[in-house]
C-alpha cells in the first residue's frame, strides 16, 4: 500500500472517531437539556438546580459541533483536530477524574473520563500516525 493512500485510511479514521465522540457527546447533550433529572439519574448524580447541567450540555453541543470542520477537512481544519485532542478531551478527562478522585465527587462522573478518555487517545493515535505519514511522504522516505 502506498504512504498517500494509507494517509487517506488515516484521515478517514480519524474522522469516523470525531464522528462517534460527536455522537456520544450528544447522546448526552439532548438528556442534558430536555430531561436532566433522568440522564443525572442514570448515573447517580444529584442536583439542586437543573439550570446548570442544562447549560452544560449546551455548551457541550457547541462545542462538540467544532469538532466537525476537521471531520470534514482535515487538511485545512488541522488545528481544530488538534484543539478537539488538546485542550478538549485531555482536559475533559482530567476534570471528571479529579473531579471524583480528589474532589469526592459521585462515581457517575467517571463516563467523563471513560468518553473522553477514550475518544482522546484514539484521535491522538490518529493524528500522530498522519503527522509521520505526511513527513515521510515529504521526505520521500518509506513508512
Amino acid at each position: 500500500m502506498t504512504q498517500s493512500r494509507s494517509l487517506s485510511k488515516w484521515k478517514a479514521r480519524h474522522a469516523v472517531l470525531v464522528w462517534i465522540g460527536i455522537i456520544l457527546n450528544f447522546a448526552f447533550v439532548l438528556p442534558l437539556i430536555f430531561c436532566p433529572e433522568w440522564i443525572l439519574g442514570l448515573f447517580g448524580i444529584t442536583v439542586n438546580q437543573l439550570i446548570w447541567p442544562r447549560f452544560a450540555g449546551l455548551l457541550l453541543g457547541i462545542l462538540s459541533i467544532f469538532y466537525i470542520p476537521a471531520t470534514l477537512d482535515i487538511d485545512r481544519y488541522r488545528v481544530f483536530a488538534w484543539l478537539a485532542v488538546f485542550p478538549s478531551r485531555t482536559l475533559g478527562t482530567v476534570f471528571f477524574f479529579l473531579a471524583v478522585f480528589v474532589f469526592g465527587q459521585p462515581i457517575g462522573y467517571l463516563a467523563g473520563v471513560f468518553l473522553d478518555g477514550s475518544i482522546g487517545i484514539a484521535t491522538l493515535f490518529c493524528l500522530l500516525r498522519i503527522l509521520r505519514l505526511e513527513q515521510n511522504i515529504s521526505e520521500g522516505r518509506q513508512a
